[in-house]
């Protein structure tokens, strides 16, 4: 049996799981091409917004890519 709006809700259900993707620092390192202490120095004084889960810092890609844009001239 196929729902007319099954689609629908697929798309709508990949809109919002792309708004929660989450990085690592790891992750961040490697795009923004800085190091470590710069990550999480970034992280630790709120310039980049992450969460931590446990001892681990999680940040969404909707955060890296709002500080990518205010950052001047891509830097940090």
């Amino acid at each position: 049996m196929y729902y007319a709006g099954y689609e629908e809700q697929t798309d709508r259900k990949a809109e919002i799981l792309e708004k929660y993707t989450l990085l690592t620092p790891v992750d961040v390192m490697e795009i923004l091409g800085i190091g470590k202490n710069t990550v999480y120095s970034l992280l630790n004084s709120g310039k980049l917004s992450a969460f931590r889960v446990g001892r681990s810092w999680r940040i969404p890609a909707e955060s890296l890519e709002q500080f990518m844009l205010c950052a001047p001239n891509g830097r940090t």
